[in-house]
């Protein structure tokens, strides 16, 4: 039976290779919790390019964690009561390994949120976003983080055009295209509460207006710079991701039209182009 640190090295190793995390946590059901909040907190800065911090500090913090996780458990196996209520528990424990982790350099993950492509920290940026998505296991809470993170591809998009970074920029709007069909893809295939359905369909109308006036604001400043072949670029991903979000819109309808009763979810609308 594998200990704790073998669990929470098995997790990283499914995020790396980009597999089905849920799937080694529901092996785990006692532990889900705190493998999770390990997760979200355990970033290694050096395999995602951030300037790395010593080695054997990060593997003592990493040390310390676990054996925290350890000693928390055997003492909650001697007091038959759990007298010590386990939101609680799991709140300190997240609270001790944010504190060693954040000594050892997870502070840069804050510090990468406004990088771009070709920075140190775009990388941890990155990664974090990659941590959230595989820890988020509500399919509404993770189809408006997918939507969240295609916005953020788009002004990084913005901001490189602006920079005159053309090429990385086209990479960004490519990126941003992709994001939004994974999100319709998501939609097509995730059953969603009237609720969730209703604030999807909102979010997807405020995308569409906004993708319209950004893509064609870029388009029009690089033909007026005389870029006439970027700009056909992405005037061809303009109506790209107005036909994908129309696709997720037509599917959150159909959800909504069958009563998120069908459990063989619709065929995407507009997922192929």
């Amino acid at each position: 039976m594998p200990d704790m640190g073998q669990r929470l090295e098995e997790c990283l190793q499914a995020l790396k290779e980009k597999r089905n995390l849920q799937e080694i946590l529901r092996r785990y059901p006692a532990e889900r919790e705190e493998l999770i909040d390990m997760l979200r907190l355990s970033i290694d800065l050096g395999a995602l390019g951030a300037p790395a911090p010593d080695p054997a500090f990060r593997l003592r913090a990493r040390n310390q964690m676990l054996a925290l996780a350890g000693r928390r458990r055997q003492a909650q196996e001697r007091r038959p009561f759990h007298w010590f209520p386990r939101p609680a528990a799991r709140l300190a424990l997240a609270g001790a390994m944010a504190v060693g982790l954040i000594a050892a350099g997870l502070t840069a993950a804050a510090a990468s949120s406004n990088s771009l492509p070709g920075d140190p920290l775009y990388g941890v940026k990155l990664g974090v976003e990659d941590i959230q998505l595989a820890t988020t296991f509500d399919s509404a809470a993770r189809a408006r983080l997918q939507l969240h993170f295609a916005d953020v591809r788009l002004s990084e998009a913005q901001r490189l055009f602006a920079l005159g970074r053309n090429g990385e920029a086209v990479s960004m709007v490519t990126q941003y295209d992709s994001d939004l069909d994974e999100f319709n893809q998501s939609v097509a295939t995730s059953n969603f509460d009237e609720r969730a359905v209703t604030e999807l369909s909102r979010l997807v109308v405020e995308r569409q207006a906004n993708a319209d006036a950004s893509l064609h604001a870029i388009a029009g400043s690089l033909n007026a710079r005389g870029d006439a072949r970027t700009a056909a670029i992405v005037a061809a991903t303009q109506s790209h991701v107005d036909q994908a979000l129309r696709g997720s819109s037509d599917n959150l309808h159909a959800h909504q039209g069958s009563g998120n009763a069908d459990k063989n979810p619709p065929k995407p609308v507009g997922a192929e182009h």
